[in-house]
């Protein structure tokens, strides 16, 4: 008997797995917590999630439906209509009703806590099962490496405080492929159907789509190698039978989204923009973490040539040395081994985006929203994962356990030295609302509102794009903010806001719901009794309130540096 197909020893078994990896799951959260307290409350989550989510917890409160927003597009917003704001989930309803207590600031990392914790059971289980339907001679001690790698890549340091709604499609992926490669048929299919719901009413509908995509190549591809059509069946089944009982719901959002303008699509050379360049994906995969020390090394020490996180340290995973020694293996490759190796390079394509791929993700409905290139990037590392598990790296575990610890090395080393990774940190937001310099201001602003009164926020284009960074968006009214602050606003967040239901015909040029000094009498046309928020200078800031025939008045806040 071979050293790769070996049983597993007693000793690795399923529950001292579990135990390490939540009790590693559990550990590396905490450890994020301390290097930035409140570290998922940052970008969307901050400016668009957060405030939804206070919002339906006092309304929950108070024995209200929770899914109309009061204050956002004019108020009677239906969010259960908005396929961008899917918080149905109860991972995000429980937490929600801690709104307006002392734990408030914990909502979005609790939720956070909860996939966590979710997503490593599933990586978890499928690992088990491998190794028992492949005889993978896999430590206990390697599988939680190879699990938490998974769990906390860099890809989720970043997007995950972006856009928690990520990680409930994260956890997605091993639970479905669980369900895909089971045995039962009955299981599988009840699994599937299980986490297709689990993942439309939790996450990110977009990358919902893709991970469909995504796993109906890989049970077409077990299917083929097994000459049995088990696993399609257990994935078109339990797909199925989870979007019936869907349905009722699923409708009502579709026809929003039918109304929305993501519906279009974007242009060839938008989507080519957020390729990630060929080169960059080995250098970000291997050392995506060392940028920031070999750019101060070099002598940069403002990092302005650093463009981060898009192409430098995205992809960088802590398994990922553990691919040169598992693809340098003289071991014949097992099918299940070419499938998932195959399926990680046809997303990378998607990924580095030649422009044949560009044209084609746009002739396809389906892809056509594509635009940043991480749900691809979240999907290719779990199929890298799943390879690394499946061919390891070296027959001798001593040689196995030195590649691993040399590869989390590099990845973990400069983690101390840098920057807390986000795509927009929203550092003066986070200021505002942790100090409580938010909720002062805007008391102050109320007073100067009567009944029925909504905002609407105006920005110079050029004054926005000299220092974007150097706005407090929360002051402006802008974004979902209001929501938090209840303060009636005429727009608010969404990528997907379906038209039909916006109080005005004029939409807004700025994505965090501001408009420009362009739009103001057209506004003001549909809607005279309008106030007005204007960012009239940044350095010092300047904010003024203002109506159609009423002199402007300075409302600018005391900013508590």
């Amino acid at each position: 008997m071979s050293a790769l197909s070996r049983p597993v020893p007693a000793q690795n078994s399923l529950a001292v797995l579990l135990k390490y990896n939540l009790g590693g799951c559990l550990l590396i959260f905490l450890l994020l917590e301390l290097w930035r307290p409140c570290y998922f409350l940052t970008d969307d989550s901050l400016s668009g999630s957060y405030p939804v989510l206070t919002e339906m917890g006092r309304l929950m409160k108070h024995g209200e439906w929770p899914f109309v927003s009061n204050y956002l597009f004019g108020g009677h917003y239906d969010w259960s209509r908005d396929i961008a704001c899917l918080c149905w989930h109860p991972f995000y309803l429980l937490p929600s009703l801690l709104a307006d207590t002392w734990a408030r600031f914990w909502i979005l990392d609790l939720v956070a806590l909860q996939y966590f914790l979710f997503n490593t059971v599933g990586f978890t289980l499928l690992v088990d099962r491998l190794r028992d339907e492949y005889k993978l001679t896999l430590p206990n001690g390697l599988a939680a490496f190879y699990t938490l790698s998974f769990i906390f890549s860099f890809y989720i340091l970043t997007i995950g405080p972006s856009w928690i709604c990520f990680l409930g499609n994260q956890g997605a992926l091993p639970w479905l492929t669980l369900g895909i490669i089971d045995r039962k048929l009955t299981r599988g299919v009840a699994l599937v159907a299980l986490i297709t719901i689990h993942q439309f009413v939790g996450s990110y509908a977009g990358m919902t789509v893709s991970n469909s995509l995504a796993l109906s190549l890989f049970a077409l591809g077990l299917t083929a190698y097994e000459r049995s059509p088990r696993a399609f069946f257990i994935w078109c089944a339990g797909s199925l039978a989870g979007y019936l009982v869907l349905s009722p719901f699923l409708l009502h959002v579709l026809d929003g989204y039918a109304h929305s303008i993501r519906l279009r699509g974007l242009s060839p050379l938008r989507t080519l923009a957020f390729a990630i360049p060929a080169p960059m994906i080995p250098f970000s995969f291997f050392l995506g973490a060392w940028t920031e020390p070999l750019l101060m090394l070099n002598g940069d020490w403002t990092l302005r040539s650093f463009t981060f996180p898009y192409s430098s340290t995205l992809f960088a995973c802590a398994a990922a040395w553990c691919l040169v020694p598992a693809l340098a293996g003289p071991r014949p490759w097992r099918s299940i081994e070419k499938l998932c190796f195959g399926l990680t390079c046809l997303i990378l394509l998607f990924i580095v985006r030649p422009y044949a791929v560009a044209v084609v993700t746009l002739a396809v409905p389906i892809l056509k929203g594509l635009r940043w290139p991480f749900r691809e990037t979240l999907q290719c590392l779990f199929f890298l994962h799943l390879f690394i598990i499946l061919r390891p790296p070296h027959p001798n575990v001593r040689i196995r356990w030195l590649v691993a610890g040399y590869s989390l090395v590099m990845f973990a080393a400069p983690l101390p030295f840098i920057r807390v990774p986000t795509l927009n940190g929203l550092a003066l937001d986070r200021q505002a609302l942790f100090s409580g310099d938010g909720e002062r201001y805007w008391s102050q602003v109320k007073r100067r509102l009567q009944p029925g009164d909504e905002v609407a926020t105006v920005i110079d284009w050029d004054m926005w794009l000299q220092e974007p960074s150097a706005i407090p968006y929360s002051y402006l009214g802008t974004a979902n903010f209001p929501a938090l602050y209840r303060i009636p606003c005429i727009s608010g967040y969404s990528t997907t806001a379906p038209t039909d239901r916006l109080p005005l015909r004029t939409s807004p040029s700025f994505w965090f719901g501001a408009f420009d000094f362009g739009q103001v009498d057209a506004i003001l046309q549909e809607r005279p009794n309008l106030k007005l928020i204007e960012l009239k200078r940044i350095r010092p800031l300047k904010i003024i309130l203002y109506s159609k025939g009423e002199p402007p008045v300075d409302i600018s806040p005391v900013i508590h540096n």
